[in-house]
């Protein structure tokens, strides 16, 4: 029988450990707010108090099977499967994978792009919107009700927020099934394309990687409007402090079963760290998360790490001068 777990983690806390330092029976992660600058704001947590939220995944239901079965398919498909991919990922001997490791390793990169609370909440946010509009509208013109596709909805005696809150509240597990449905329909595309790349930050210059409460990144540089949805899309996943997963999708036929593996040194180990932590924090909705070295590292190069894109686009600096200022940086 299933246990009713309110408390459910939107980043798998066996991904967050390979972030985190162990001490005794606890996993412990260095923290920073994505809106915060300074080194003072750096915190220190336990991995199960982050990236959590209560009944995220919690289905209508009679019984704690039907409650949790959202909750149980990512644990039993996904989360319990990660520690082999990963070892599998950061082994640098490790080159021809099987079809079923293939399969999982795609098939968790994209429900981890799903399953995170960015969906939701940007869905709650435009619902916010919507609705303070509304609440405006009915107060200008002296209703207590208004019109909601074709339904007449009463507003008397309830104030903007319980509205919302409510009208999020059920819509929430409809948006969860959403997702995982959408989650589901993308991995046999993804299958049928992805390359899969892990690179690895130079070993000797101290180079980190960060991640954070949203760490699948997809990108297309190809198309003129980003899709989130688009099977052409790039995703990036960093693994560890050291190692970066890509899914590219330009396969080359007959090479389905290959890792490729790249090692990146000196000034370009410093520019992938720099790119794939911008990335992370762009990313976020409220933390990134990592060592205490590498946030105080991101935070000394924040303004070199987001200046060279903007840069890049107006030719305003040469790739030798940015990395002359990186390097000044870090001494």
């Amino acid at each position: 029988m299933a246990d009713l777990v309110k408390r459910q983690h939107f980043v798998p806390r066996t991904y967050l450990k390979h972030f985190a330092v162990a001490k005794g029976q606890e996993s412990l992660i260095s923290v920073l707010p994505s809106n915060e600058e300074t080194v003072d704001k750096i915190f220190e947590s336990n991995i199960k108090n982050i990236a959590v939220e209560r009944n995220l995944y919690t289905l209508p239901g009679e019984t704690v099977e039907q409650k949790m079965a959202v909750e149980k398919f990512y644990s039993d498909e996904f989360e319990q499967h990660y520690n082999a991919i990963y070892n599998i990922l950061v082994d640098p001997t490790k080159n021809k994978i099987s079809q079923a490791e293939r399969d999982l390793i795609i098939s968790t990169v994209v429900t981890m792009y799903y399953r995170t609370t960015k969906w939701i909440n940007a869905s709650r946010g435009l619902m916010n919107r919507v609705f303070d509009q509304i609440f405006l509208l009915c107060q200008q013109t002296g209703k207590d009700y208004f019109k909601f596709e074709g339904e007449k909805i009463s507003i008397a005696g309830r104030t903007l927020e319980e509205f919302t809150k409510e009208y999020n509240d059920q819509r929430q597990p409809g948006m969860i099934l959403t997702q995982l449905e959408v989650a589901l329909k993308l991995i046999p595309l993804r299958l049928k394309n992805d390359a899969i790349m892990v690179v690895k930050l130079d070993e000797e210059n101290g180079d980190e990687f960060i991640t954070s409460d949203n760490p699948v990144i997809a990108s297309n540089l190809s198309e003129q409007r980003f899709m989130p949805f688009d099977p052409k899309n790039t995703l990036k996943l960093p693994l560890d402090n050291k190692h970066m997963l890509m899914l590219i999708p330009e396969g080359i036929a007959g090479q389905e079963d290959l890792i490729f593996r790249r090692t990146t040194k000196s000034a370009f180990s410093t520019m992938d760290k720099l790119v794939g932590n911008f990335e992370q924090m762009n990313n976020s909705e409220q933390f990134i998360f990592g060592s205490n070295t590498a946030l105080k590292s991101y935070l000394k190069t924040k303004k070199e790490t987001e200046d060279p894109i903007q840069e890049e686009d107006k030719k305003l600096e040469s790739m030798a001068d940015f990395l002359k200022r990186i390097d000044e940086l870090k001494k």
